[in-house]
């Protein structure tokens, strides 16, 4: 059971599908709709195209000493984040194909500022949160839409929480704080004979995550109200992803036109997500999104399965087996309910 404190007024509306609670705190207000849980079905494979979009049958050219691994079972070939962070990167280029090998490396973006804070205030993410850059279509106007100016600001998607936020670059430690990313790195000792006792009582006392005062004026929230799905195209991190992630994404963007999902959706590239050799990596993230079990990451996809996937896992909701990479055992128990 929940308890709501006393000094909180709660509404609570329930409808046939939605329950809605509004929450007032100091005359501020704000909204959370949660929809019911996603049914989750299976399905075994992909199903053949039943068009050529013009290039629905396009194949990579790749090198010899880079193979897709076709013997290699999905399941369980990712470890799945408890929490996923999107940084729509502010750089200069927004083009994921020019990214650095490894994004830390890129200044501005949201990675290049965590890692720095590592050395800085011994502070970074918690262990099963993951952070990613991606690119999406229309990328400039959507940073328009939320009012990001260059690198002042960061605007990032929050999974499962649903969230968009934007806050200034200069603040990355209290957004940190703030959504409860921090591992405490201080805590986590070496161990140093020539430490005194002295040396050892002021480490103690002094704690680095204390020091970060938020100001939620710096913050701003807005929910993400449809679904993403997003290829990774990080070329200079692995040939596979880059000849992959763009024939997938054109694929996807014809399709999804077709089936008019296409303002409905977030589409674009990611960095690299890991496992290169079962490209394409293929993420979708449902609007109605509430835990780990929604989030989908695909393996081994090819602009011929875009069609199915969009049919089966977008539309009907059915996690397609054979590509599927997270926790098939689990996902079955989960269907079985």
């Amino acid at each position: 059971m929940i308890r709501i404190p006393n000094y909180l007024n709660v509404f609570r509306l329930t409808y046939k599908r939605t329950t809605q609670t509004i929450i007032f705190k100091n005359q501020n207000f704000t909204t959370t709709t949660k929809s019911n849980p996603i049914q989750w079905k299976l399905t075994n494979s992909t199903s053949p195209p039943r068009y050529d979009t013009g290039c629905t049958f396009c194949q990579p050219n790749l090198p010899s000493d880079k193979p897709i691994n076709f013997k290699q079972p999905l399941s369980k070939s990712s470890v799945i984040p408890d929490k996923h962070i999107l940084s729509l990167t502010t750089t200069p280029s927004n083009d994921i194909s020019n990214f650095n090998s490894k994004i830390e490396e890129i200044p501005g973006t949201l990675a290049h500022r965590i890692h720095g804070l590592k050395s800085e205030k011994q502070i970074g993410l918690k262990f099963g949160i993951t952070l990613s850059s991606i690119v999406l279509e229309n990328h400039q106007n959507i940073l328009e839409k939320y009012g990001v100016k260059e690198s002042n600001d960061q605007l990032v998607f929050i999974y499962p929480d649903m969230k968009i936020v934007k806050f200034p670059t200069k603040d990355i430690d209290q957004f940190l704080k703030k959504y409860d990313l921090i591992e405490d790195q201080s805590k986590q000792e070496v161990y140093n004979p020539f430490k005194t006792v002295k040396d050892l009582t002021i480490q103690h006392k002094t704690n680095p995550i204390d020091d970060i005062k938020i100001k939620d004026s710096n913050f701003k929230e807005f929910p993400i109200e449809k679904d993403l799905i997003v290829t990774c195209g990080h070329a200079k991190r692995d040939i596979r992803c880059g000849q992959l992630g763009p024939l997938i994404t054109n694929e996807f963007n014809k399709v999804l036109k077709e089936k008019n999902l296409k303002d409905n959706t977030y589409l674009g590239q990611i960095s690299h997500i890991g496992g290169h050799a079962f490209a394409g990596n293929v993420l979708y993230y449902p609007k109605e999104t509430q835990s780990t079990n929604d989030f989908i990451w695909y393996g081994r996809v090819f602009p011929q399965d875009v069609q199915s996937l969009v049919d089966d896992t977008v539309i009907d909701k059915k996690i397609i087996k054979n590509l599927y990479r997270g926790d098939l055992e689990k996902i079955e128990k989960l269907a079985c309910k």
